[in-house]
């Protein structure tokens, strides 16, 4: 296209010289009028008032004579790095949380899962549900029948979570305490003194009673038939055995 000659008459004359007048650097269009560049001159009202706030903001404008480069300072030392792009825009975007990911490996994947979404309060519960526009019938917890404020009442100030801990840590022989959060938790299990595996078992049987509360609440909620809170220590019981024996070397007694 640089080669071609436009000077002569073709049918394609004015449209390559119409491109050469393109070429252009942005130097060259601020350092004469705006309005040069413009196919027809600039109306009044609206289109002059935008033209006198353009001209306002290109007086603080200074280009260098120098050719144009990319600038990268996120890292400091000027070079562009796409991983530090990514933590850049997930810590911009993403939320973040002061605890880390706990993983038990003698329970299925999706309690730990559902651990992991209990601890960032991202379960269906019907606080969040009404935050999300859902009309509900009620709001109060379906297990005590007083207000559910979130996941922590579910699965620690209701009643019946507070009967299954109590069961729990007299199984286990520990000192029990009533919680209100996860927190609380986290601190009360890092004070228990236990052998490595013992302690991981033992926080995988939370793990299960977590799991087993809110398939109880679920199942209060939509079966036509409630079901029976007598048996649910055992139930619980008799999932974490199933479940340690089949992910353990060892025999578990």
């Amino acid at each position: 296209m640089d080669s071609h000659p436009v000077n002569l008459s073709s049918n394609w004359c004015s449209i390559i010289r119409e491109l050469h007048l393109l070429e252009v650097t942005v130097a060259d269009k601020v350092q004469g009028v705006v309005s040069s560049s413009f196919r027809r001159p600039v109306r009044a009202g609206s289109e002059y008032q935008h033209l006198t706030d353009l001209n306002l903001l290109m007086e603080s404008v200074s280009l260098s004579h120098s050719c144009d480069i990319w600038i990268y300072d996120l890292s400091g030392d000027g070079e562009f790095r796409v991983k530090e792009i990514r933590n850049f825009l997930d810590n911009l975007f993403l939320p973040s949380y002061a605890d880390a990911t706990r993983w038990v490996k003698y329970i299925p994947i999706k309690i730990n899962v559902f651990v992991w979404c209990a601890r960032r309060d991202f379960l269906p519960t019907r606080v969040n549900l009404s935050r999300r526009g859902f009309l509900l019938e009620s709001s109060s917890c379906p297990l005590c029948l007083s207000s559910e404020k979130n996941i922590h009442h579910v699965l620690f100030g209701c009643g019946l979570a507070e009967n299954i801990f109590r069961r729990i840590c007299q199984w286990w022989e520990l000192d029990w305490q009533a919680f209100e959060s996860f927190l609380d938790w986290n601190y009360w299990f890092s004070l228990i003194h236990l052998s490595s595996k013992v302690k991981a078992l033992s926080e995988g049987v939370f793990s299960v009673v977590w799991w087993s509360i809110w398939g109880f609440r679920n199942r209060t909620i939509y079966n036509e038939m409630p079901p029976r809170r007598s048996v649910l220590f055992d139930d619980i019981v008799s999932l974490s055995f199933n479940w340690f024996s089949s992910r353990c070397n060892k025999t578990i007694t």
